[in-house]
């Protein structure tokens, strides 16, 4: 995902744009890195960053289409959470890239527009300061002492409805098996995130995936029901934005391989994990699992990547006959991006779109039988064989 459609998205969810969001978004900062400076467990959050250049290049994209958007620039300050709480941390030891990660870039607001308006009173709008800050730095005593503190400064203002559900999330124990976790994501989803959302507005992911990473510590990752997908661990690793372990519980599922909402899981995490041919692997057999579940992905307003979603549409542009449909789109992908042919497996089905693509892959790395190949291929496909002609020159 490019700077501008990672600020875009991050202004729909959230209404604002925080670098470090940003560099989860983007896979460019891993949250358990993320988790380990917050917690005082790495000096400073560049520690963590494998390619800072790039990092800053990502930043200053994302700050110069902040600017032409007219969005406000606020300059923030990150405190230290759990044991470390309390402490301002560095984000980075380059004064540059130490000023990209601290501005953060909001919507102005329209006039009478605004969540949770703020009160005029600046002894409430303390109080309501020192209860978002205790819920973020995970304090559920002084959260409640703030709230009582509001209730008391301003009865009309009901803050209770929003913030005792966060106090109690905070003090719930970790679960203690699958059943228990379960229990909690029905509580997450159905009290924990909204209140989150409405309370801390931008910041509610900062205290939100702690909770996340809490109820998957319960989840058993063997156990799936295609019935619903968002029971599984897989999900919630993906609220985090942790491809790592979004992976690793995909792959601990018997027969994940038949599920295309893992599939499809799988082909996102390897795709921000950087391993793009495992990616375009997993969306390949998407194609041929449930061609109807990827044709979706890449007419959703975001797909990851862009050269697949060209060469799609450069399919359906063409006049290839017969028409270039998903199950026959792996083959075409070949002749869009022959170097594919080289470093994924051959299929071995023997459905039509199966054999084009393994005679195609064939024809593109081998001469060996290259005339019996091309001429199965035309009986396949004529119109590949087209192509693959026109390619070879």
């Amino acid at each position: 995902m490019d700077a501008q459609s990672a600020v875009q998205q991050l202004l729909l969810e959230q209404g604002a744009c925080s670098p470090l969001e940003l560099l989860l978004a983007t896979g460019s900062l891993a949250y358990g890195d993320y988790l380990a400076w917050r917690r005082g467990q790495i000096g400073r959050l560049d520690e963590a960053l494998e390619d800072r250049l790039a990092v800053r290049g990502l930043l200053e994209s994302a700050q110069a289409f902040a600017v032409k958007l007219g969005l406000a620039a606020e300059w923030v300050t990150y405190e230290g959470w759990e044991s470390n709480a309390g402490l301002d941390l560095l984000a980075s030891s380059d004064r540059g890239l130490n000023a990209l990660l601290r501005t953060h870039y909001r919507r102005v607001p329209v006039e009478g527009e605004g969540q949770l308006d703020l009160f005029l009173d600046s002894g409430a709008t303390a109080a309501l300061n020192e209860l978002q800050a205790a819920l973020l730095m995970r304090n559920p005593d002084g959260a409640s002492d703030a709230l009582v503190r509001l209730a008391e400064i301003n009865p009309d203002q009901a803050y209770g409805p929003q913030a005792k559900p966060l106090i109690e999330a905070l003090r719930t124990p970790l679960p203690a098996g699958h059943e228990e976790a379960l229990e909690q994501l029905e509580r997450m989803k159905a009290q924990w995130v909204p209140a989150a959302s409405q309370l801390l507005a931008r910041r509610a992911q900062d205290f939100l995936r702690p909770l996340w990473k809490g109820i998957a510590s319960g989840l058993d990752p063997s156990r799936f029901d295609v019935a619903d997908s968002e029971r599984h661990v897989s999900w919630i690793h993906r609220q985090c934005l942790d491809w790592e372990n979004v992976r690793a519980s995909i792959l601990a599922v018997p027969g994940h391989a038949d599920a295309p909402v893992l599939v499809e899981r799988l082909a996102e995490a390897a795709w921000w994990l950087r391993d793009r041919t495992a990616a375009v692997a997993h969306w390949f057999a998407l194609c041929r699992l449930a061609p109807e579940r990827f044709k979706a992905a890449l007419d959703a307003p975001r797909f990851s990547d862009a050269t697949l979603l060209a060469a799609w549409r450069a399919a359906k542009a063409s006049d290839i006959e017969p028409e270039v449909t998903i199950p026959w789109f792996p083959a075409w992908m070949l002749l869009k991006e022959p170097g594919l042919a080289r470093v994924l497996d051959f299929v071995g089905g023997e459905q039509p779109p199966d054999r084009a693509f393994d005679l195609l892959k064939a024809l593109l790395t081998t001469e060996a039988g290259d005339m019996e190949r091309r001429a199965e291929l035309a009986a396949v496909h004529r119109g590949l064989m087209d192509k693959f002609l026109e390619l070879r020159g």
